[in-house]
C-alpha cells in the first residue's frame, strides 16, 4: 500500500483528473494533490493550494471535522454517508466522506487520501421531501415479486398505525389491511392487472389500521418488468381520511341543501358576464314554464318571453341599476302562464368580482311568491275594508252627534214657542212645524238605522236614487227655526226631476252641514242668503251651494280646509269636523267637492255627484 500511495503522490495528474472529489494530504493536513472535482465541490477558486493547510484553504469548514482527520492519522480509516454540522455563521452543512491513511515505506502514516463531498443540497432536498411526506402524510412501499420481500417507509407504518419496524412478511399479508369487501377486492384486482399487464392504479379505499380504525387512503401502484416478467410492484400510500370525510360531509350537506331548495321551490341560476353562458337548475325552468328539453333560441330570450310584458323593461332597468352599483339586488316580476294566470317571482342577484374588481359572473335564486302576493292583496283589501268601516263609523258618529243635535235643537225651540204662544192660530202653525220636525227626525233615524243594519262594507251597494230637490227642502224644513233665528233666505234653482244615487243618510248629513255652516258663520251686517243650483254635466250632477257669509281666508286655510279639527272662525261651538266629514262622505259615494271663498264676501261649494 505504501508504494501505491507513493505513486499517487508522484503522479499528481492521476488525482487531478479523478472523477471524484478527492484530495491527498500529508500528516500535517497540508495538500499534496487534489482533483479538479474537489476544487469545484468545495468552491475553491485558487488551485495554488499545494502545501497549504486544509483549514486555511477551507476556513468555513466545521472545526469538528478536524477531529475526524486526526483520528484517521492514527491509522484509523473512516467512512460516513452523511453527517450534519452547524457552522459558525449559523448555517448547516452536510458532509459525506471516505478517508484512508496512506503509509510511507517504513510503515508509518504519511498522510490521508480524503474523498469528501458536500451533500448539503441533496440532504436539504431529502429533508424537504421528508417534511412534505409528513405534511402530505404520504409514504412509499415496494414488493419484490422474486423474493416476496416488502418494504415500507416510516410514514406508511404511521398511516397504518403499526410499529415503525413492521413489514408484511408474505404477499397476502400486504392486503389484509384493506377493508374486507369492495375495497380489498378492488386493490387485489388492481394488483393483478398491474402484474399481468403492467396497468398502473390510483384508487381511494378504506383500510383498517393496527388499532382497528377505518381510514381513507389513496394508493397508487406501478409494475416493473424485466424480460417481460413483472419483478416488482411499488407505489405510494397517502392518508386522505380528513379530506374524504370533509368531502362526504360536503356531499351530504349539498344533498340536504338540494332537498331543502327543492322543497322550498327555489330555483338557482348562473350567468357568465363575459361570454353570456347561462345555467339554470330544473326548478328555475319549472318556475318560468320553460320546457328544458325542447325550448329553442337562447335561454335569455325564452326567459324574456315568459315574463309579463308590462314587467320586462322595468326588470331590465333594475338589474342594470344594481350592476352599476345602485338599486336593490332583489327584483320582483310576474310570469304569464299559458292559461293567463300569473306567477309572481322574487329574484335575488349577486355579482361576483375578480381580483382586479372586474365583474365576471352573476348568481341568483328565483322563488315563487304567488301565495305571498295573493295574501298581500287580501291583506290590502282587508285594510281597505277596515278603512271603509272606520270611515263609516266616523261618518255615523258625526251624523248621530251633528244631525240628531240639529233635530233636537229644532224640537226644543218649537216646544218653547208652543209653550209661550197664546194665539190659537200661531200655536196651530207651530204644531204643524213641530209635526214636520218630528217626521224629519223619524226619517233621519230611519236612514241612520239603515246604515247600521247594512253589513256590506262596499258603500256602492247602499246607494239609492234620491230626488235632490226633495232632499234639500226636507233638510231646510228641519232647521226652519235656525233660518227664522238668523232671518236667512234660501234661493233654489234646482230641477225637480233630478235624481242622484246616494246614501240617503250621507246626503242629509252633507246638506245639513252646509246649511248650518252658512247660517252659523253668516256675516253680522247683512241678511244671510243661500243660493243652491244644479246642473247636469256629462253623467254628473253638479250642485253648487253658495252663501254671502264671513268667508274663509283661502291663502291661509285653503290647503287644510277639509282637514280634521280645522276651524276658521272663533265661534265657541266650532269643532272643525264638518267639512272633513262632508268630503269623506262625498268621495265615498264616488263624488268630488271643491270650494272657493273670499273673506267678507262669501263661500261657494261645488259638489259633483255621479248619476250612473
Amino acid at each position: 500500500m505504501g508504494s501505491f500511495f507513493s505513486q499517487i503522490k508522484v503522479n499528481e495528474s492521476l488525482i487531478k483528473d479523478a472523477p471524484i472529489s478527492v484530495a491527498n494530504l500529508d500528516k500535517n493536513c497540508n495538500f499534496l494533490s487534489f482533483s479538479n472535482l474537489f476544487l469545484k465541490e468545495h468552491n475553491i477558486n485558487n488551485d495554488k493550494i499545494i502545501d497549504a493547510y486544509f483549514f486555511d484553504v477551507l476556513p468555513d469548514f466545521p472545526k469538528a471535522f478536524k477531529e475526524v482527520l486526526e483520528q484517521c492519522l492514527l491509522d484509523n480509516p473512516c467512512e460516513n454517508e452523511g453527517k450534519k454540522y452547524l457552522l459558525e455563521n449559523g448555517s448547516n452543512i452536510w458532509l459525506k466522506w471516505k478517508i484512508n491513511p496512506w503509509t510511507k515505506e517504513d510503515g508509518t502514516v504519511g498522510g490521508l487520501v480524503v474523498v469528501l463531498e458536500d451533500i448539503t443540497d441533496t440532504k436539504n432536498i431529502d429533508e424537504l421531501i421528508k417534511e412534505a411526506q409528513e405534511v402530505a402524510r404520504t409514504g412509499g412501499w415496494q414488493l419484490n415479486l422474486l423474493t416476496y420481500k416488502a418494504q415500507w417507509t416510516k410514514m406508511v407504518n404511521i398511516i397504518h398505525e403499526m410499529p415503525l419496524d413492521y413489514v408484511p412478511q408474505t404477499f397476502d399479508e400486504c392486503f389484509v389491511h384493506f377493508k374486507e369487501g369492495i375495497y380489498r377486492d378492488l386493490i387485489l384486482k388492481a394488483t393483478h392487472e398491474a402484474i399481468e399487464h403492467g396497468t398502473p392504479w390510483d384508487e381511494e379505499v378504506i383500510m383498517i389500521t393496527g388499532t382497528g380504525k377505518e381510514v381513507w387512503i389513496r394508493t397508487k401502484g406501478h409494475a416493473e418488468f424485466i424480460d417481460g416478467k413483472c419483478v416488482r410492484i411499488y407505489g405510494i400510500c397517502q392518508d386522505i381520511d380528513c379530506y374524504k370525510r370533509s368531502q362526504q360531509d360536503y356531499i351530504e350537506s349539498a344533498e340536504k341543501l338540494k332537498s331543502a331548495i327543492s322543497a322550498s321551490n327555489v330555483g338557482t341560476w348562473e350567468y357568465n358576464l363575459n361570454n353570456g353562458h347561462t345555467l339554470w337548475d330544473d326548478i328555475n325552468y319549472q318556475l318560468h314554464n320553460i320546457d328544458k328539453e325542447n325550448y329553442t333560441g337562447s335561454l335569455y330570450r325564452n326567459w324574456k318571453k315568459s315574463v309579463h310584458p308590462e314587467d320586462v323593461k322595468r326588470v331590465h332597468k333594475e338589474v342594470v341599476s344594481y350592476y352599476n352599483g345602485n338599486g336593490s339586488r332583489v327584483v320582483e316580476y310576474r310570469v304569464l302562464l299559458p292559461d293567463n294566470n300569473i306567477r309572481n317571482i322574487k329574484a335575488s342577484v349577486t355579482i361576483l368580482t375578480g381580483p382586479k374588481n372586474n365583474k365576471f359572473r352573476a348568481l341568483g335564486i328565483c322563488q315563487d311568491i304567488t301565495k305571498e302576493k295573493n295574501a298581500e292583496i287580501k291583506l290590502k283589501k282587508f285594510a281597505e275594508i277596515t278603512g271603509q268601516q272606520n270611515n263609516s263609523l266616523t261618518n255615523f258618529a258625526h251624523m248621530v252627534s251633528h244631525d240628531l243635535r240639529s233635530h233636537s235643537t229644532n224640537l226644543s225651540v218649537l216646544t218653547s214657542l208652543i209653550e209661550d204662544e197664546k194665539d190659537p192660530e200661531e200655536r196651530k202653525q207651530i204644531l204643524e212645524m213641530l209635526k214636520s220636525a218630528t217626521n224629519s227626525l223619524n226619517s233621519t233615524v230611519y236612514n241612520l238605522n239603515e246604515v247600521v243594519q247594512s253589513s256590506d262594507t262596499n258603500i256602492h251597494t247602499k246607494l239609492v236614487q234620491v230626488n235632490i230637490l226633495k232632499a234639500i227642502t226636507t233638510v231646510q224644513n228641519n232647521i226652519s227655526t235656525l233660518f227664522q233665528d238668523k232671518k236667512g233666505m234660501c234661493v233654489l234653482d234646482v230641477n225637480p226631476d233630478y235624481f242622484v244615487p246616494v246614501v240617503p243618510a250621507y246626503l242629509d248629513s252633507i246638506l245639513l252641514n252646509l246649511f248650518t255652516n252658512s247660517l252659523k258663520y253668516c256675516a253680522p251686517n247683512r241678511t244671510p242668503i243661500i243660493k243652491i243650483c244644479t246642473l247636469l254635466l256629462d253623467k254628473q250632477l253638479q250642485l253648487t251651494f253658495e252663501d254671502n257669509g264671513k268667508g274663509i281666508d283661502m291663502a291661509k286655510f285653503g290647503k287644510t280646509i277639509f282637514g280634521m279639527n280645522k276651524t276658521f272662525h272663533r265661534n265657541k261651538d266650532a269643532r272643525g269636523v264638518g267639512l272633513y266629514i262632508i268630503k269623506n262622505q262625498i268621495e265615498a259615494m264616488g263624488g268630488t267637492i271643491s270650494v272657493t271663498s273670499e273673506v267678507n264676501i262669501g263661500t261657494k261649494f261645488t259638489i259633483n255627484f255621479k248619476t250612473i
